[in-house]
């Protein structure tokens, strides 16, 4: 899972923006101070136009972390859309783009950071974790070690895929069975147990303890223990 380190400008830390972050699979960290840049993927930089000159504190920051030559995306998340030379603005002094706090493409903008993060950070590590674990999305295998690719199915990739998305977080039945049948109704508790026992079933030996459960809640997949 990547973090996004956050900088809220002076503004109080906003919790509710967190959860929102999180929702959409990713760790936020609060940023004060540059020493702390090492321990993020990218950088979201808080600014709320409502509030005299925060705008400014916001640019002022985007301006200092280019001056600083640091090989790291920044987006700027703002509460309201911003006129387009500002925007030009913006994207002049080094943002990687603007994202708009709830708009109806909000979704699709945290899509297209994480897709730029995969392709800037090393294959599915983040700036906390490194893993013998690959995922190939083109083949939907799995390779552990550096051995050989494992096949998978569909849904059994698709479960792999979500499980390392938060990995060493506990997932429920639940959000699984949301994430592969998009939230029907009808329990599917025993549908993501069966697929839990075909992936271990493949993975064999050197993957038993890939994926371990956590009863009565869910899995958790372990991407450093092997």
């Amino acid at each position: 899972m990547y973090t996004l380190g956050i900088i809220m400008s002076e503004y109080p830390f906003d919790i509710e923006m967190s959860e929102k972050i999180h929702s959409y699979g990713f760790k936020s960290k609060e940023i004060k101070k540059m020493e702390q840049l090492s321990e993020v993927d990218g950088i979201l930089i808080n600014v709320n136009q409502k509030i005299n000159n925060h705008t400014i504190r916001g640019l002022e920051w985007l301006t200092n972390l280019r001056k600083e030559k640091l090989f790291i995306p920044i987006w700027l998340y703002t509460d309201t859309p911003m006129t387009q030379i500002e925007q030009k603005l913006c994207l002049h002094l080094g943002a990687n783009g603007i994202l708009v706090k709830d708009n109806e493409e909000e979704e699709n903008d945290f899509i297209i950071i994480k897709n730029t993060l995969k392709c800037l950070v090393l294959p599915e590590t983040s700036a906390e974790n490194s893993s013998s674990v690959i995922l190939n999305r083109d083949a939907q295998s799995v390779s552990l070690n550096g051995q050989s690719e494992i096949g998978l199915t569909r849904l059994e990739f698709q479960t792999v895929s979500f499980l390392y998305e938060h990995a060493d977080e506990v997932v429920t039945y639940q959000e699984i069975s949301n994430h592969l049948w998009k939230g029907e109704p009808e329990g599917r508790q025993y549908r993501v147990a069966n697929i839990i026992f075909l992936i271990r079933k493949k993975l064999g030996e050197e993957g038993k303890d890939l994926i371990r459960t956590i009863r009565t809640k869910g899995f958790r997949l372990n991407k450093n223990i092997i």
